[in-house]
């Protein structure tokens, strides 16, 4: 009788084994791949919409400047807008001071969650009166009127006239989502909202909701010199404006929140006596 050769039990498990290994290397490989493109594609997407809402201010700032030397303020259009935007700045000494709220100068926090309160409203941790621009609203309406409560939108400012509570913690990356709404037409769980789901589009100019990304603004005083007069001593003027903006959120298979910021100086004309 002649016996067969072939692979024992032990050489089949050491196959299996080895076959297993180089499978999860693979797996692992592609898996880390994968989310490190995600991760990238989020910090493009995150860095356009800050650099949206700098050109955004750097626009109603160069607007409101090109006009700021005619004593008819009226004629300018966004001279209004910019005085809105610019109550919204606290001073670097408030800025700085043991009672401000957290992250109001060094932005970091661990989680995402902490900034917000919730029901479409940043926590006091996120900083003093925070807002957003919408730019699709910049040209202004049909008669060219510029209207600051369709522009600054804002969740928890107690002298807000707009009330709009659109702020939430990034479902998957910061972004500004425009449109409408109708109840039950989109199983879209990101816009989902008491108990039905809500349609989103971007072909409408109002802004639904805002997730992981806000603007916060910090004003610097300047002594200016009277050129008539040197010696005399005058008042602190509000000579700049540094305007901070932010986003958070977890990337993909992160234990800890990512943050993108940047902070635009904007200087405020009007401490400048152009008769000089």
């Amino acid at each position: 009788m002649r016996t067969k050769i072939g692979d024992t039990l032990v050489e089949v498990a050491l196959a299996i084994g080895i076959f297993s290994m180089v499978a999860i290397v693979i797996v692992s490989v592609i898996s880390a791949s994968t989310s490190n493109a995600q991760t990238a594609l989020e910090v493009t997407i995150s860095r356009e919409d800050l650099d949206a809402q700098a050109e955004a201010l750097r626009f109603i700032h160069d607007s409101y400047m090109n006009d700021s030397q005619s004593k008819d303020t009226s004629k300018n259009r966004y001279h209004d807008l910019w005085q809105e935007i610019t109550k919204r700045a606290m001073s670097e000494q408030e800025a700085e001071s043991s009672t401000a709220p957290a992250y109001e100068v060094n932005f970091n926090p661990e989680t995402c969650s902490e900034l917000y309160e919730g029901d479409g409203v940043l926590s006091d941790k996120a900083g003093r009166d925070p807002f957003i621009i919408n730019i699709r609203n910049l040209g202004g309406n049909e008669e060219g009127k510029i209207d600051a409560n369709d522009i600054i939108i804002a969740s928890n400012f107690p002298d807000s006239t707009n009330g709009k509570k659109v702020f939430f913690e990034a479902g998957t990356f910061p972004r500004i989502m425009y449109g409408g709404a109708t109840a039950g037409t989109s199983l879209d769980e990101d816009s989902k909202e008491d108990s039905f789901y809500s349609q989103i589009t971007n072909t409408q100019t109002n802004i639904k909701r805002v997730e992981g990304i806000y603007i916060i603004a910090i004003k610097g005083q300047h002594q200016i010199m009277d050129l008539d007069n040197p010696t005399s001593s005058l008042e602190p003027k509000d000579a700049y404006f540094d305007f901070s903006i932010r986003s958070c959120w977890f990337p993909p298979g992160a234990k800890r929140a990512s943050t993108i910021s940047t902070t635009i100086r904007l200087y405020d004309p009007a401490v400048i006596d152009y008769s000089k």
